[in-house]
C-alpha cells in the first residue's frame, strides 16, 4: 500500500479512476491505462468494500479489477490480455499477474504476456470465468 502512495505522490498515477460514491460502483468500458494507476484504484476499491460491476469491455490493467472479492463481472462483458510496455524486473507482465489466478495467470504467464501492447486477446467474462471460477457473474 506505500508503494501506491509513494508513486501516485510522484506523479506516476495519472490516469486514476473516480473514487467510489455509490454502490454499485460501475466501471463501464475500460480500457486500463497505467498499472500503478489502476493497483491504487483496486486497493481503494478493496478497502471501500461495496458491489463493484464490471460492464461491457474490460482490458488491459482493467483486469485487475476482476479478481476483487467484491467484483462481478457483466454478462455481456469481455476482458482483454497484453503484455506491458514497461517490463522491467517485477514491473509490468509480473506485477500485472500477480493480480491473476488459476488458469487465467498460466495463459497469461504462458501466452497473453507477449501479445504486444497494440494488440489484446479479447474474451468473453463466461469463458473468462472458467479459467477462473472465483470471478463471478453479476446476477443482474
Amino acid at each position: 500500500m506505500l508503494w501506491f502512495a509513494i508513486a501516485c505522490q510522484m506523479g506516476l498515477c495519472t490516469d486514476r479512476r473516480p473514487p467510489p460514491t455509490t454502490e454499485p460502483y460501475v466501471l463501464t468500458d475500460d480500457g486500463g491505462g497505467q498499472l500503478i494507476s489502476a493497483e491504487a484504484d483496486r486497493a481503494d476499491l478493496l478497502r471501500w468494500g461495496g458491489r463493484v460491476e464490471i460492464r461491457g469491455f474490460c482490458r488491459s490493467a482493467c483486469v485487475i479489477f476482476t479478481t476483487l472479492p467484491n467484483a462481478c463481472l457483466g454478462p455481456g462483458a469481455s476482458v482483454g490480455f497484453h503484455g506491458s510496455n514497461v517490463n522491467q524486473g517485477p514491473i509490468g507482465n509480473q506485477q500485472m499477474a500477480r493480480y491473476l489466478r488459476g488458469e487465467a495467470q498460466r495463459r497469461y504467464l504462458a501466452k497473453w504476456q507477449y501479445i504486444p501492447p497494440t494488440k489484446i486477446h479479447k474474451m468473453k467474462a463466461v469463458d473468462y470465468v472458467k479459467l477462473d471460477p472465483q470471478v463471478r457473474i453479476c446476477d443482474h
